[in-house]
């Protein structure tokens, strides 16, 4: 594989072969900012003419937008007619190079795949240099469906007849990756819906109790569910008509009874059985481990190809062929979601469990499965319903003289198994249709306990100005005010504390130190969060993320570029991270009636953290 072609030699082969203006993808925003850099030393200048019609493009732009007066990419993307475009830079910037392809004042974009969905953006002509893109800290193949955002921007309407989507060569470029997006199905829409606090607290504020059921199951997240449950209904349904054949017997229910009798007889000369000291949600989860299901493990995922318990301890264990094909013992705890997908798993009785035909189809299946899985709902059961060591004696049961016997001892395996099979769908399908509303009452439990409901699910005094926080980490931020945490803070310490909730990117950098009172102050949220971890995930708390918001509100006089200067973080990152601040500050100051001395400290720090770029934007 040939090395991949420089920027500047890419932007010339496609103005020879007229296919500008073009977007190019790269993987990563360094890259587009490398690529503009590039074009630094380049003496291929656009005419005169050309350059006139972006400067008045940029200039009405700066007009609306002054904060991108001085923007150090002006004058690269006036001689050139190149800009580059990620969520690193500003929205104002980004504005300006849309305003300026939309007036066919450029010949290319370079971009990152966020510029492929949900922007009006087309051009001529597309470039995918990639087929994987860095997600968090990691990179991963392009789904199909961004592969097809990706080519669904070639093409100009009223402007293009055709538009042209050109892949060009990489050392990094996996060629199936990028057919199978262009030629497969898009993978499907799943549902976001998420039961939180301030939901539960506003439903049951507009309605009784016994209306919510009805209303979740008009959702679409309901709707999904139910759909999943209709195809496993499909399979139950064909285990019923396999069961047919080991029709009724002298017992009601052979197949349990010969259980029973073959495990007393087996357990007959042998020690007390040792007792399972396991977690409740791993013994549930454990039922659903069956050949051939998607687990998904910390980092990873695997395929399950046999479970079992290990002998002495009787502890669950499961045998996962994982990426890379390695086959690995593990204790079933270690399984961390359990997907409703199963591949096609031929079992066999030795090591390593199934025949290498289907390790190997299970391995590409494993490989090209979507990013995003459905997960299956496992409801957890409070008690346990049967007793872990059997009681009876042979005496007990009349097997040894039974007719059916030698008829129940050859089907019961198979039998067995099919009924294992049958319980497992119908718990499936119990906890799919009824998952929406059993995490509804978990988080009316949660707030009866915290005293934001009645036990008659009323809302109490504290919930009816809880329920106007409408906000991630919700609880958190009400235990906050009703501990007084934030008494006595200042604006900058308020909006501070806001910051550190808000911000979710964990990306290493350089920032400003804190001060000795928010040190104090993320000292006491950091210890809260920590202890409403059972009730809600704990947001990361940077400090350093922090201080960022602390300076800017602390010094009403820094300058957007002094800020950005205080930092290694990226301006595009800083906007999100105040205008997050900015959010959830408001969210406070809907708390004047109950709080008015935190509403009025919201206030203030809005007030001063609204200037320069973020007063440009609503």
């Amino acid at each position: 594989m040939p090395p991949s072609i420089h920027p500047v030699d890419l932007i010339i082969a496609l103005r020879q072969k007229h296919l500008t203006p073009a977007i190019v993808f790269l993987t990563s925003r360094r890259a587009c900012d490398e690529a503009m850099e590039s074009f630094e030393h380049t003496q291929s200048f656009l005419p005169p003419a050309r350059q006139e019609m972006i400067g008045k493009v940029l200039r009405a732009v700066i007009d609306q937008y002054p904060s991108i007066a001085e923007h150090p990419l002006i004058p690269t993307v006036q001689r050139i007619g190149v800009a580059a475009h990620h969520a690193g830079h500003l929205p104002s910037w980004k504005i300006a190079v849309e305003e300026l392809m939309r007036n066919g004042c450029l010949d290319a974009v370079f971009a990152t795949t966020t510029l492929a969905a949900g922007v009006d953006f087309p051009a001529r002509t597309v470039v995918i240099t990639q087929s994987s893109i860095r997600k968090a800290r990691d990179f991963t193949d392009l789904t199909i469906g961004e592969v097809q955002q990706i080519a669904g921007r070639a093409g100009r309407r009223g402007k293009d007849l055709v538009g042209f989507a050109i892949v060009t060569p990489s050392p990094y470029i996996d060629l199936t990756v990028l057919t199978k997006g262009l030629t497969g199905h898009p993978e499907a829409i799943n549902s976001q819906f998420v039961i939180s606090y301030p939901m539960v607290l506003n439903l049951l504020k507009a309605h009784p109790l016994d209306q919510i059921q009805p209303i979740l199951a008009k959702s679409f997240a309901q709707f999904q569910l139910n759909q999943r449950a209709e195809v496993l209904e499909r399979k139950l349904d064909e285990l019923h008509r396999q069961l047919e054949p080991y029709g009724p017997r002298v017992c009601t229910d052979w197949i349990s009874q010969w259980q029973l009798f073959d495990h007393v007889r087996r357990q007959r000369t042998h020690r007390t059985p040792v007792r399972r000291n396991e977690p409740p949600e791993v013994a549930a989860r454990f039922h659903f481990l069956t050949p051939g299901r998607v687990a998904g493990l910390s980092k990873s995922r695997g395929v399950v190809l046999r479970q079992y318990r290990s002998k002495g301890q009787k502890s669950p264990m499961v045998t996962l062929l994982r990426h890379g094909g390695a086959i690995t013992e593990c204790p079933a705890a270690i399984v961390t979601e359990v997907f409703d997908h199963m591949l096609d798993c031929a079992e066999a009785p030795v090591y390593p469990w199934c025949t290498p035909e289907s390790i190997e189809s299970m391995l590409r299946d494993l490989e090209e499965l979507p990013p995003r899985l459905p997960v299956l709902p496992i409801l957890v059961p409070k008690d346990e319903l049967i007793p872990d060591s059997i009681v009876q004696t042979l005496g007990d049961f009349s097997c040894p003289t039974c007719p059916s016997r030698s008829a129940c001892q050859k089907d019961h395996a198979h039998a067995s198994k099919l009924r294992q099979e049958q319980h497992r769908h119908t718990k499936a399908i119990q906890a799919l249709r009824t998952s929406l509303w059993h995490r509804f009452q978990e988080k009316i439990d949660a707030l009866q306990r915290f005293g934001y409901l009645s036990p008659t699910a009323h809302l109490t005094d504290t919930g009816e100005w809880a329920r106007l926080i409408r906000i991630d980490h919700s609880l958190l931020i009400t235990e906050l005010v009703r501990a007084d945490a934030f008494t006595g803070a200042s604006p900058a310490l308020l909006a501070a504390v806001m910051s550190s909730i808000a911000h979710d990117d964990d990306r290493p950098g350089a920032f400003p130190r804190i001060s000795t009172g928010l040190a104090s102050l993320l000292a006491q949220v950091r210890k809260l969060a920590e202890s409403l971890s059972p009730y809600e995930d704990p947001p990361l708390l940077r400090a350093d993320i922090a201080a960022i918001t602390e300076q800017w509100i602390g010094d009403p006089t820094l300058t957007w570029i002094g800020l950005c200067k205080k930092t290694t973080m990226a301006e595009g990152d800083i906007y999100r991270l105040l205008a997050r601040t900015l959010e959830f500050l408001s969210q406070l100051h809907t708390l004047r009636d109950t709080h008015p001395a935190l509403a009025d400290c919201a206030s203030q720090a809005i007030a001063i953290l609204r200037r320069g770029v973020l007063e440009e934007l609503p």
